[in-house]
């Protein structure tokens, strides 16, 4: 009978702790489900792919060519001497700048001038002689032919004065035009002759820089195009001023040339340079890189509809800049199109548009500003 008992209290045990169990159950259900509920609906408000969308607006395209380039001198000349002579006088320095026509070199005059004086002493004695024959035409003493001889020996005496003069004026050397001078080749006693290098002459107060463009773009350089060159002294900025008549056969490219104003002298003949020549310009509709899907050969992109979903369109690009592709047909200026989440998108389908990226420069002010 113990045990009969014992075994009754034990079920009665069991069943008082099922009736509570459901009991609590039933009272925090409802608290529960209502918390389920609240979760649900913000999963239902966000079903929809979140994207971030564009307008499709006119940009300018170009096409871009880069070289590399040249720098020569608008004028450049090595300074030498025309004769045979010992230099006398050195009127120069290394890195002068010089006018045109300012003395550089004296040779060796001497015997020039002795034989210069010799031509003039020739020349005034003929002269003489002329009036002499001429005054005594008149009384039949002198003949005309006679006269005319000695007209041509002036002549020839004043051709001789003036080879004289010309030796003088070689054993001088002067300076062609005005610019900078290299590094001096001569000194007083040396012996100089034709092509003996005296100073290099450069004139780069404006300079002239050729640089190669590929064959294709040889019908699309306009004269006066503006061309933008780096090189290892900064940037500077100059005009197409001639394009070659003929292609380079082992390269199939055509030299331009380009003038470039250098008041700062900073630009030296033989430099090596960066050129970037824009061709084309024409202004089309864009969009972001990010919002062009390709399909093997063919570009789609999703233009976003005034009900909240997206239309896949066919598209034709063309040139491309750095973060926007040319748009040749199937987008409008004004349209939308979805820049971020492409990939996550399908036509027809609802999207939830985002707000645009905040620019990087303001995040990071603020990330201090919380700091």
């Amino acid at each position: 009978m113990k045990a009969i008992g014992w075994l009754l209290g034990l079920v009665a045990v069991f069943a008082l702790g099922v009736a509570a169990w459901y009991g609590l159950e039933g009272e925090f259900q409802p608290t529960n489900g209502g918390a389920q509920a609240a979760d649900e609906a913000p999963e239902e408000a966000d079903r929809r792919t979140p994207v971030r969308t564009s307008v499709v607006q006119p940009r300018t395209f170009e096409t871009i060519v880069e070289s590399l380039g040249t720098v020569r001198a608008n004028e450049s000349v090595l300074v030498t001497a025309n004769v045979t002579e010992r230099v006398v006088e050195v009127l120069f320095d290394d890195g002068d700048e010089v006018e045109a026509g300012q003395v550089l070199v004296r040779l060796d005059a001497d015997e020039a001038e002795a034989a210069l004086r010799e031509a003039r002493v020739q020349v005034e004695e003929a002269e003489r002689e002329l009036e002499r024959v001429r005054d005594r035409v008149a009384d039949g003493v002198v003949t005309q032919q006679q006269v005319d001889q000695q007209r041509s020996r002036l002549s020839e005496a004043e051709a001789r004065l003036a080879a004289a003069e010309a030796r003088v004026a070689n054993r001088t050397i002067r300076a062609p035009f005005s610019g900078r001078l290299g590094l001096r080749q001569v000194s007083p006693g040396s012996l100089v002759s034709p092509g003996t290098p005296i100073a290099e002459l450069d004139d780069i107060e404006r300079v002239r820089v050729d640089f190669a463009v590929p064959e294709r773009h040889a019908a699309a350089i306009p004269l006066g195009s503006t061309v933008h060159g780096r090189s290892a002294i900064g940037v500077f900025e100059g005009q197409v001023s001639a394009v070659s008549n003929r292609l380079d056969v082992s390269t199939r490219t055509l030299t331009v040339r380009a003038t470039v104003d250098n008041p700062d002298l900073i630009l030296r003949p033989g430099m090596l340079v960066n050129m970037r020549l824009a061709l084309d310009p024409v202004e089309r509709v864009a969009i972001p890189e990010g919002a062009v899907q390709q399909v093997a050969d063919q570009h789609f992109t999703f233009r976003h509809l005034d009900d909240g979903t997206v239309e896949r369109v066919r598209i034709r690009i063309g040139r491309r800049m750095p973060g926007f592709a040319e748009i040749l047909s199937g987008l409008e200026t004004g349209d939308v199109v979805v820049s971020e989440g492409v990939s996550r998108v399908r036509d027809g389908q609802s999207v939830r548009v985002l707000p645009p990226r905040m620019p990087e420069f303001l995040e990071t002010g603020e990330a201090g500003d919380a700091q």
